[in-house]
């Protein structure tokens, strides 16, 4: 896969930090967090919302969600980005403005912070950092998965909701989504590579297998951790194969795909029951090698050019044997399942008022 070359703009300005470093000027830092989705993003934001005070003793200051002063600070700013990245020009503009009056306002040593994962959507949306990234020091973070998981996942979270179809779904996907290439070109457009950090999203990787630890090291508070609060586990869990296709597609229990209301009401009555289980899967072991190899090129591009160190494939390759294939017998058996928990536990529910 061809590499893009950055921006001339992009180097200019990075050639413009180093000097003002060389002469002991400080810079101010923009910290951007870009996800991508279902890669541990919810918990880091939960994390950066539950210790904004915090942070900020530390020299962190996690931007108010509407990027406006004295905003709600909620630790993540997807909304926002959703609403300016449907007109690009205007959006940057703006951004550019609200990010400016945020610096003004902080200490030389302070890193201003933003969470994202709708960032690391290949929609040009990286495009509106262009001025800014030329103002201040940015950095900019990003988390990557296989990418079989990371559709899968996509689905359950958001997709099933308005779609009753899978197969369909994953056709449009596989080769779009994912494309952690084609997401590191058009950002380095915007900021050097030397300033884009990208993590491997896996667990065994991670400090005690936790995406906020390793988050935290990044930031540089691995000394600071007992100062800090913790999420709790499964911020935002992912659901049962059996669950999910119990009620894909329903317009009578989805009003859009990020209505979780069902997923809430279930998680009251059974706890963690039906959150999904690593193993289970609802495609084959072909299948998956399948849609991983239209990642191949991809993926080879990411490890060459972020984990030179790594030889062989950019993630571990799934075996024949890693997941148990659900077919549609098990399937039905645990919809049925689900329907009659619910059931007992709302009656449950109503007897004991």
């Amino acid at each position: 896969m061809r590499r893009t070359a950055p921006r001339q703009a992009c180097s200019e300005s990075h050639r413009r930090r180093e000097e003002a470093s060389r002469k002991g000027v400080r810079v101010k830092t923009l910290v951007l967090h870009i996800g991508a989705n279902k890669t541990g993003s919810t918990a880091i934001q939960e994390f950066l919302r539950l210790n904004a005070a915090a942070l900020h003793a530390f020299g962190y200051v996690v931007a108010p969600t509407d990027l406006t002063r004295g905003g709600e600070v909620t630790g993540h700013h997807i909304w926002h980005i959703e609403q300016l990245r449907a007109d690009i020009p205007t959006g940057r503009e703006r951004l550019t403005k609200q990010i400016h009056e945020l610096m003004r306002t902080l200490g030389e040593d302070k890193h201003l912070v933003l969470s994202a994962e709708n960032l690391a959507n290949p929609d040009g949306a990286e495009q509106m950092f262009s001025e800014v990234a030329s103002q201040y020091d940015t950095r900019v973070i990003l988390y990557i998965r296989r990418q079989d998981e990371l559709l899968l996942s996509s689905w359950q979270q958001w997709e099933s909701k308005i779609d009753d179809d899978f197969w369909a779904w994953l056709v449009l996907g596989v080769g779009v989504r994912g494309d952690w290439a084609q997401v590191l070109q058009a950002w380095e457009r915007v900021v050097p590579r030397a300033q884009i950090t990208v993590r491997l999203y896996e667990r065994a990787r991670m400090p005690e297998g936790d995406i906020v630890l390793d988050f935290a090291h990044l930031l540089g508070l691995s000394d600071r951790l007992s100062d800090l609060r913790r999420p709790r586990a499964d911020v935002n869990p992912s659901y049962s194969d059996a669950l999910v296709d119990l009620v894909k597609g329903s317009a009578s229990v989805f009003a859009d795909r990020h209505d979780n209301t069902f997923y809430n009401m279930v998680e009251q009555l059974t706890g963690n029951a039906y959150h999904r289980r690593p193993r289970e899967s609802v495609i084959t072991h072909a299948q998956r090698a399948a849609i991983l190899d239209r990642y191949r090129a991809s993926n080879e591009w990411v490890c060459a050019n972020y984990f030179p160190e790594m030889a062989g494939n950019l993630f571990p390759q799934p075996g024949p044997d890693d997941y148990l294939v659900l077919g549609q017998d098990k399937l039905e058996e645990q919809k049925w399942e689900i329907v009659a928990t619910l059931i007992f536990k709302l009656a449950a529910r109503v007897l004991r008022r």
